[in-house]
């Protein structure tokens, strides 16, 4: 946003590309996608952005309200997510593949519809993807293969060499893994004109002897503001624009977190605060919107634009209002206290996010996660008393919780039930490339219980077995504990919160 652009040299002058969005988030744009579309527009590139929600296929909807059966639900997923039983197992996996029909058919919404932007004639094909969009991914390129259009696939968890093996000898495409902005004029110039890829860092086409991953972005600010002009605004509930203050975590140390692993995860860098100011102030104008969700890992990782989030933000958009992700640190000077709540309040914040894992110290602990139940009551306090709407994730069966772990985390929700408005109970999944994963293959004696059962390439996952699950009084803590969250998502969020349901 900030190169002049009359001494810009546009190296793909010309050339048209189809940028192909399978993240189908339902209720804002993708931030990657608009960050990469801005940067080859600003190259001269010609720029046809589909996204799935353009032909009705509709995204991810973070906890709706639970219905009066949702917790006996809740309890049947999780009892049959652990079940040893074959016969379980195996009605689980019915389930499973009638419930992906409906994945299915959108899947084969997308590639009409993908064949009809064809018509565009395309030199190159973009896809931004998930790990769970393989077969999607394997369709597009076949399609293109017989119509000779090369095909580039990116997404921020082709950062670990075994996945990218995978993907790259299953899918007729090359791979780009890491930040693409810097080189993305570069690599569309060299792929459209079918010039050599090699020394490109971050391009690993199927022939390449070893991944590579590009290196992260040193200076945000130098990247132009993302561009959301292609993406379907009519078919969200409200205008939610999304923003990204920084890259990586400032905390990045939850043994059990890939996405500090992923290729925009491994490091934290920030974006200066005047940087993400003007930009609230550019979005505002463009989409005519006031309402924006920073999808940052840890909104508070940087003082300096947390401090200036909840102090300037209305000055930059006067109707503004906002939501966010922080960490409730360990042992208070993480901006969080009760005056930069209220400061926050005033500023538009309407609803938070924070990592509660778990109400055991012992555990959270384990976790390296660096907070304090200490803390994060007071921070529930201090922010249900500033009128901001708090939502936390959870999870169950990380290797080394116990049944009165379980009962800790129970406790916590019912004793602070009337600060939290929704929560998200994960069952803990062993994701590879975490810190918890090199740790598991190093010392596997430090993890007594857990026994990995396959590794999936294709998704970076690896199925485990956690002995301690399987126990009687772990199974009915486990349900006190579905119950609790049960109660808490059962409720209406409150007024100020409602045009944020679902997000985040």
């Amino acid at each position: 946003m900030h190169v002049d652009d009359s001494s810009r040299v546009e190296t793909g002058a010309g050339i048209c590309v189809l940028f192909v969005d399978l993240n189908n988030f339902a209720r804002y744009p993708t931030v990657a996608v608009g960050y990469l579309t801005a940067a080859m527009r600003a190259s001269g590139l010609r720029v046809d952005v589909f996204s799935p929600l353009s032909v009705g296929v509709d995204g991810v909807h973070r906890e709706r309200r639970q219905r009066w059966w949702g917790g006996a639900e809740e309890k049947l997923r999780y009892r049959t997510g652990i079940s040893r039983l074959t016969p379980i197992r195996r009605a689980r996996t019915l389930v499973a593949e009638i419930q992906g029909s409906t994945s299915a058919i959108a899947r084969k919404r997308i590639v009409a519809e993908f064949r009809n932007r064809l018509a565009t004639r395309p030199q190159v094909v973009l896809i931004s993807a998930y790990l769970l969009h393989f077969e999607a991914c394997k369709e597009i390129a076949s399609i293109c293969r017989s119509s000779g259009i090369p095909v580039v696939i990116g997404g921020g968890y082709f950062s670990q060499g075994e996945v990218i093996d995978h993907w790259r000898k299953g899918i007729d495409a090359s791979i780009f893994a890491g930040e693409a902005e810097p080189v993305i004029a570069e690599l569309i110039h060299r792929v459209a004109t079918r010039k050599d890829l090699k020394g490109l860092p971050g391009l690993i086409s199927s022939n390449d002897s070893a991944p590579r991953v590009a290196k992260p972005v040193s200076n945000l600010d130098d990247l132009e503001f993302p561009d959301y002009s292609d993406f379907p605004w009519n078919a969200y509930p409200h205008a939610i624009v999304p923003m990204l203050t920084g890259r990586g975590c400032g905390w990045g140390a939850c043994t059990f977190c890939s996405d500090i692993t992923s290729s925009a995860g491994r490091t934290y860098r920030s974006r200066s605060s005047e940087n993400v100011l003007e930009e609230l102030q550019h979005q505002a104008r463009n989409h005519d919107a006031s309402l924006f969700v920073f999808t940052d890992l840890k909104l508070n990782s940087s003082p300096g634009v947390w401090h200036a989030l909840i102090s300037r933000t209305r000055s930059a958009v006067p109707e503004g209002r906002w939501v966010g992700a922080v960490h409730v640190g360990a042992r208070g000077g993480d901006g969080l206290g009760p005056a930069e709540l209220r400061a926050a309040a005033t500023s538009g914040l309407t609803r938070v996010t924070t990592g509660l894992e778990s109400g055991s110290q012992r555990l959270l602990d384990r976790m390296k996660k660096g907070t304090d139940l200490k803390e994060t009551s007071r921070f529930l306090r201090d922010a249900g008393a500033a009128g901001i709407s708090v939502r936390a994730t959870m999870i169950l069966g990380h290797p080394g919780e116990k049944a009165a772990d379980i009962d800790a985390s129970t406790e916590f929700l019912t004793q602070h039930e009337g600060l939290i408005d929704r929560i998200m109970l994960n069952r803990f999944a062993l994701i590879a490339g975490t810190v918890l994963h090199r740790r598991l293959l190093a010392a596997p004696e430090n993890y007594p219980g857990v026994e990995i059962t396959e590794t999936r390439n294709r998704t970076a996952t690896l199925e485990h077995r956690y002995a301690p699950a399987y126990s009687r009084a772990y199974r009915r803590a486990a349900g006190r504990l579905i119950d609790a969250v049960h109660r808490i998502n059962r409720r209406r969020l409150p007024a100020v919160a409602q045009e944020f349901d679902g997000v985040m």
